[in-house]
């Protein structure tokens, strides 16, 4: 195995910035501050409930701990070209009527997708060897199977999107969403389609082939299929820069948004509101505390057992996170002298071949590199950590597979030395992603056992681990879910 180097640019994305050097927001302005509602969190779901909020009247506090609002929509800007490149969010699914949202901050949606046509190698990262004889499904078998698994998925679009609130008791949830996936695609003879959903975002889910059927629909979602099947839009900016939006979201809010911050300490009450303490980073030795009274708290961050500490957590609400299982997920812009302009490398396995769709490597693992053919040199890639990965192992992964396939000659027509130099132009940790139990648990209650923390201590819920990842169906949830928050104040 050749040694590698790993050279960081990590300062280049919205979710990796380092720590502003001043705080920013109401925290600059007073010690206390008092709201209608107080938001954690400023990804998708919370940066579009802060507006939601403020456009129906209410008063809003909304804490971040980024430099920057957006969460998952990450972008690099190529220095020699100046092309923005987004890293995590590729589009925005259409869903019900939500681009309004886009359009009422005044971003258009009728920019166009780059689509790169690439030579695609199929290569098992463990070894750095090409798979002999893997074949992937023909477009026909694929655009086929998609469309079997797209019709499940609107078959019970309503249980599941834009969130649970039509979820049936747990002894009418139909069988097809308690089954292991793999189970599933056995059944519906989908197997074509598989490829096309692990490319996408089922890779995310970990071992998939073995999750609840329901949790792959949220994470491949109708949405998202009806838009690989061309029955619905995946819009884009005209500039393709989807970070523009949460630009505009920042201008709006202001001084409502506190940066670089995040909750350390709350008292949750049912009937007085809430208090939460902020604490804001200033540099590395300094931070400055401030407090913000609410009549409500809206979480709008994964809500693991470690997010939720400052949150004083009675034993049945830790009792209902510390069910929900996680994989860590990664994504960013690499380069390296081996790998070949032109080319996708694909994470296979050897058992795939010659045409075996229901095998995927575990984690954690790195899913596939990707060319960016409006760059020189560089390529997307993404990652799936277990709960024990961070990101420096991670990178560290992602340099091994690269010397992998530098040993054997995959990475390049003739080894390029015995050192090389992995560099990291861009690299964004999701963090934990793709929250989801076991069919057991679902037959015991727990999608109800969620739900009922709703309102609890005037605190709500909203993001992925209640609905699905995607903007527009996050958009969509809080629309059905914030009348509720802001009902009687």
């Amino acid at each position: 195995m050749h040694s590698f180097k790993i050279r960081s640019f990590i300062g280049l994305l919205a979710t990796t910035f380092s720590v502003a050097e001043a705080a920013v927001g109401l925290c600059s302005k007073a010690d206390s501050v008092e709201r209608d509602v107080v938001v954690i969190g400023g990804g998708a779901a919370g940066a579009h409930a802060a507006v939601w909020l403020r456009d129906h009247g209410k008063t809003v506090a909304l804490v971040e701990k980024q430099d920057t609002l957006g969460g998952h929509t990450a972008v690099y800007h190529d220095p020699a070209t100046g092309t923005p490149i987004n890293v995590g969010v590729q589009a925005w699914m259409e869903y019900k009527d939500t681009f309004d949202f886009v359009t009422r901050m005044g971003v258009s949606t009728n920019g166009s997708m780059h689509f790169a046509s690439l030579t695609s190698q199929y290569v098992d990262f463990q070894t750095g060897k090409l798979v002999d004889g893997y074949a992937a499904p023909s477009e026909d078998a694929k655009f086929a199977a998609l469309q079997v698994y797209l019709d499940a998925c609107e078959k019970y679009e309503g249980m599941l999107l834009p969130g649970f609130f039509n979820f049936p008791e747990p002894e009418q949830i139909p069988e097809d969403l308690l089954m292991p996936f793999g189970q599933f695609v056995e059944k519906y003879d989908i197997a074509a389609a598989v490829p096309q959903l692990w490319q996408s975002t089922v890779q995310g889910v970990g071992n998939f082939m073995e999750v609840p059927t329901m949790y792959i629909m949220q994470a491949s979602p109708a949405p998202m299929v009806r838009a690989l099947l061309g029955k619905g839009a995946a819009a884009v900016p005209p500039s393709g820069n989807l970070h523009e939006l949460y630009e505009r979201i920042g201008d709006f809010l202001g001084d409502d948004v506190q940066y670089s911050s995040q909750a350390v300490a709350s008292t949750r009450t049912e009937d007085d509101g809430v208090t939460v303490t902020v604490q804001s980073s200033v540099g590395d030795n300094n931070a400055n505390n401030c407090t913000i009274h609410a009549k409500r708290l809206l979480i709008a961050i994964e809500p693991t057992v470690a997010n939720m500490a400052p949150f004083e957590l009675e034993e049945s609400e830790r009792e209902v996170f510390a069910k929900l299982g996680y994989t860590t997920v990664y994504a960013g812009i690499v380069r390296h002298p081996a790998l070949k302009v032109g080319t996708s490398y694909g994470n296979t396995l050897p058992a795939a071949a010659p045409a075996n769709y229901t095998v995927y490597p575990l984690p954690a693992q790195v899913g596939r590199f990707d060319y960016l053919d409006m760059t020189s040199d560089m390529f997307s890639f993404t990652a799936v950590g277990t709960d024990a990965d961070t990101p420096a192992s991670m990178r560290a992964l992602i340099g091994q597979t690269i010397a992998g396939m530098v040993s054997t000659g995959v990475a390049a027509a003739e080894p390029t030395g015995e050192t090389e130099e992995v560099e990291f132009t861009a690299f964004a940790d999701h963090g934990m992603m793709h929250s989801r139990v076991s069919a057991a648990e679902l037959r015991g209650g727990f999608i109800q056992e969620q739900l009922g923390l709703q309102g609890r201590r005037s605190t709500w819920y909203t993001g992925a681990a209640f609905t699905s990842a995607f903007s527009t169906v996050l958009w969509e949830y809080n629309n059905m879910l914030l009348p509720d928050v802001i009902k009687g104040i």
